[in-house]
């Protein structure tokens, strides 16, 4: 924590807490942000350059005890009906992240008062660290407030712990992909486990439409740049194969994929993997599922 903060605690009259909420929308990349008017500050606030509206808010439940974490309760004004029309759009936000933040009024950016200057101290702008919470359910609707049930992300209904499923035999990796599975190497199988056949000279680098293959040939395709996905492997089925995008055309090219068990994850990271430098028995495989889990 930052040591402002700690002083700022610790004065006999420290300056007014406020408090900062931010509900994501998330798939929209936007953010919808308020406070509640601590100290009479009823018009917005602009903290580290986002601004935060007024919007009378009631919150309860922040503090959590040694045998259970905190439900909180927001309860947000709704006498101009903006939340009840928003609630029908996002499905009453269920599942959506509160951001709370807390700082003081010391702290503000000078912008936030007449002469852009901050009577009270020094405008750095730190902050307690951000609280994360999940909306668990709306509890309450009518024309004059609405009223959410927080939780932490952990506690939300229908939450996994960890954040992945207990499947037995298939891997949850993206094939290909750095982050888990890791595989960079040849062309192996197809998607069923097939093993594929290729020339292990005939790396013809990244796919081009105006270059010839011919069968046994194997291109790489790389996604756009602002794609999360990566990159993919064909190898080449006919002679004389020019202008057929691999993606599009089954007939011309076939693509080297991982059957998702066991078996695929050995025949690329077992003893006889010499590029990867991986060896099952010393290293393990980086299989992405539980074969230790079983159904009981």
């Amino acid at each position: 924590m930052e040591q402002s903060l700690i002083k700022e605690i610790h004065e006999l009259e420290p300056s007014t807490l406020i408090v900062l909420y931010e509900l994501v929308l998330k798939d929209h990349a936007a953010s919808y942000r308020f406070h509640a008017g601590e100290n009479g500050l009823n018009t917005e606030i602009n903290f580290k350059g986002n601004n935060y509206y007024y919007i009378p808010i009631k919150t309860e439940g922040f503090e959590n005890t040694e045998s259970t974490l905190a439900r909180p309760t927001l309860t947000i004004d709704n006498t101009d009906s903006f939340f009840s029309l928003k609630t029908r759009f996002f499905k009453d936000f269920i599942g959506y992240t509160v951001k709370r933040t807390r700082t003081f009024v010391k702290f503000l950016h000078g912008s936030n008062f007449p002469n852009n200057t901050n009577p009270f101290g020094s405008a750095t702008e730190v902050s307690f660290p951000v609280e994360k919470y999940v909306i668990n359910r709306k509890i309450a609707e009518n024309p004059s407030i609405i009223q959410f049930e927080l939780a932490t992300p952990m506690e939300s209904e229908q939450a996994f712990i960890p954040n992945r499923k207990l499947i037995y035999n298939t891997c949850q990796w993206q094939y290909r992909d750095g982050i888990g599975c890791g595989y960079t190497g040849l062309p192996v199988t197809d998607g069923k486990g097939n093993f594929l056949n290729f020339n292990s000279a005939s790396n013809r680098g990244i796919y081009s439409s105006t270059t010839t293959y011919n069968s046994g040939d194997f291109v790489k395709v790389v996604p756009a740049p602002d794609s999360n996905a990566p990159e993919k492997v064909y190898v080449c089925l006919q002679n004389g194969t020019v202008d057929k995008k691999p993606s599009n055309d089954k007939a011309s090219w076939i693509l080297d994929n991982c059957a998702k068990n066991i078996s695929g994850c050995r025949c690329r990271f077992g003893e006889q993997d010499v590029a990867n430098a991986w060896g099952e028995k010393i290293y393990g495989l980086p299989f992405g599922g539980f074969p230790g889990s079983w159904n009981y």
